[in-house]
């Protein structure tokens, strides 16, 4: 809170270390919703823009501020997909390689890994909007159910629901031996 309180107040260093901060959170955020690098990184950069813009307005409800940020990316990503006939897709390999450093896996892990990941991606597809977004946010982010709620503009219960809903139908359309 108190990088965004000194950004408030024009500190243009406390502004670069919330960007280094929730950078990545923003992008994984909008690359799985867009699947398209170079629209990620321009949705992810307007992101931080119109963060810039408003951050006098931002006011702190207990909340993580990167809350604040993916409502922004969210409400970009609508705007885009309103004004284009853009469908959604996601390579699988986007999602793979954004996890952090991992010693090297062998390549059957690797491969057994990329059925594992390619198929509940493929699932996760399959979901309507409303539990895609749930189960991006969720678990993909790393997002609290109160987070999740205030981007989805819904009650921390209806959250709960909603994942339960979405985690059901994801076991639904799993192969059998996924996930064990």
């Amino acid at each position: 809170m108190a990088l965004v309180t000194a950004a408030q107040h024009g500190d243009g260093e406390a502004f670069g270390g919330l960007y280094d901060r929730y950078v990545d959170v923003v992008y994984r955020y909008i690359i799985f919703r867009v699947g398209d690098h170079a629209l990620a990184e321009d949705l992810t950069s307007e992101t931080f823009v119109r963060a810039l813009r408003r951050i006098a307005t931002y006011t702190w409800q207990g909340r993580d501020f990167g809350a604040w940020l993916v409502t922004i990316a969210r409400n970009l990503i609508a705007d885009h997909l309103k004004s284009s006939r853009y469908r959604l897709e996601l390579p699988t390999a986007d999602l793979v390689d954004s996890g952090a450093e991992r010693s090297a896996p062998s390549p059957e892990d690797e491969v057994l890994a990329g059925i594992t990941n390619a198929a509940l991606l493929d699932a996760v597809k399959r979901l309507g909007p409303e539990q895609q977004e749930c189960i991006v946010l969720r678990f993909l982010q790393g997002m609290s159910v109160a987070e999740t709620a205030r981007i989805l503009g819904k009650k921390d219960n209806a959250v709960k629901a909603l994942q339960y809903r979405a985690v059901r139908a994801l076991s639904r359309q799993l192969p059998s031996g996924i996930g064990s």
